[in-house]
């Protein structure tokens, strides 16, 4: 169907199917040579049940129907499709030879939208046609924009819920051990005050963290978010992605192997970016595996492509939330293997910073053995404009 926002007020709407209905041959032959000529599918019936039939096999944008027709005249057959709740909103436009008041006002009170009267005049017949194809048209893009408005709502309020609890927590800790420090004796001893303060700032750092994914996703989807360029040593930000998180892989007992060559690796990219998607990439594979795995993290040239593997021996993702793996707040959340907890806004910032780069990421993985996170990117990224689409190039179980 063509989009609404390009038709003027008197062009024809190609494409569009005009269901044409009379129990006349020539009637119908005359009106299918003018609605072809504009570019029109046409579709025709004879009577008013075949009318029916020909509406059920596929939906026509507009109907001209004939008046005058034997065993179902036009009036019955526009009141048995007003009556149907998938056809009542096709408008209906009467063919008629009847010129008299009383059969228009007849034909408007049994649903119908328009009058066209015998002999055709195309210029006539093409002006009203196309009128209630816009029309109808534009309703089925309001309808389609409702339909995006609420489901947009929706995410809001899951959004607010998921972020208000994620906001809470960290909140709620702070504000205890901050009136333990203040109104208790343990603010007496300096190792209680240290282990308090480590907690404090492990709490704030989760809070900058859930609040910079928010704003990172918001300048997404709002179409801010460009690309900062430069040259870099890609090995260099790997391994210091490795070094922030080898104390938290240490401490569940994770080992990371890093395969990285000895070649250097330059490509020019936004290094903050890139960096925060093997961040992700990478804390999350420490969080899915358990004490006494391994995580493997490599990075291959591969002509003007550079392709960086993360893959870990945990507990897998489940078939069915794969499919749901990049979505925002989606079903794909669960907690790591010590009970880790997520915002899922990780993975959504991850794809979109990816294809920002003119990149891709396949994810293979398979219950309680594992997933591989591929990652494509070009030597030099392409700054593609991100269309918001979040679904993974590929997904295999």
């Amino acid at each position: 169907m063509q989009n609404t926002s390009n038709l003027s007020a008197a062009a024809p709407v190609n494409d569009a199917l005009v269901l044409i209905v009379d129990d006349n041959k020539v009637n119908i032959a005359i009106i299918q040579r003018m609605l072809k000529r504009k570019g029109y599918r046409v579709a025709t019936a004879y009577t008013g049940k075949e009318a029916l039939a020909q509406v059920a096999e596929e939906k026509p944008d507009v109907i001209l129907l004939d008046v005058m027709m034997p065993v179902m005249d036009g009036f019955e057959t526009c009141r048995v499709l007003k009556s149907q709740e998938d056809t009542s909103d096709i408008p209906i436009i009467f063919l008629s030879a009847l010129d008299d008041t009383e059969s228009k006002v007849k034909g408007f009170d049994v649903g119908g939208v328009d009058y066209i009267t015998k002999p055709f005049h195309e210029p006539e017949v093409m002006a009203r046609v196309n009128v209630q194809v816009r029309m109808r048209l534009l309703e089925q893009e309001q309808l389609r924009n409702i339909d995006a408005l609420k489901e947009l709502n929706e995410e809001k309020d899951k959004m607010m819920q998921i972020v208000s609890h994620d906001l809470r927590s960290p909140l709620g800790g702070i504000k205890g051990l901050a009136e333990i420090l203040r109104d208790g004796e343990e603010a007496q001893d300096a190792q209680t005050v240290r282990e308090f303060s480590t907690m404090m700032c492990t709490s704030v750092e989760s809070l900058i963290g859930l609040v910079n994914d928010l704003l990172d996703l918001a300048k997404i989807e709002s179409g801010a978010m460009s690309l900062n360029l430069s040259e870099f040593e890609l090995r260099e930000l790997a391994l210091s992605c490795v070094e922030s998180l080898q104390m938290i892989a240490l401490s569940k007992g994770v080992n990371i192997v890093m395969e990285f060559g000895d070649a250097d690796i330059v490509i020019r990219g936004d290094r903050p970016k890139l960096m925060q998607v093997l961040n992700n990439l990478l804390s999350n594979a420490v969080k899915f595996t358990p004490q006494g795995q391994s995580v493997y993290f490599t990075i291959k040239e591969r002509g003007d492509e550079i392709e960086v593997v993360l893959r870990d021996t945990g507990i897998g993702i489940p078939s069915e939330l794969l499919p749901h793996l990049f979505e925002k707040f989606g079903r794909h959340q669960r907690p790591g293997t010590n009970g880790e907890k997520g915002t899922g806004l990780g993975m959504p910032i991850v794809k979109r910073f990816v294809k920002l780069h003119g990149g891709s990421i396949d994810v293979h993985s398979v219950e309680q053995e594992g997933s591989t996170f591929t990652i494509s990117v070009p030597r030099t990224a392409r700054s593609v404009e991100d269309s918001g689409e979040l679904s993974p190039t590929a997904l295999e179980i």
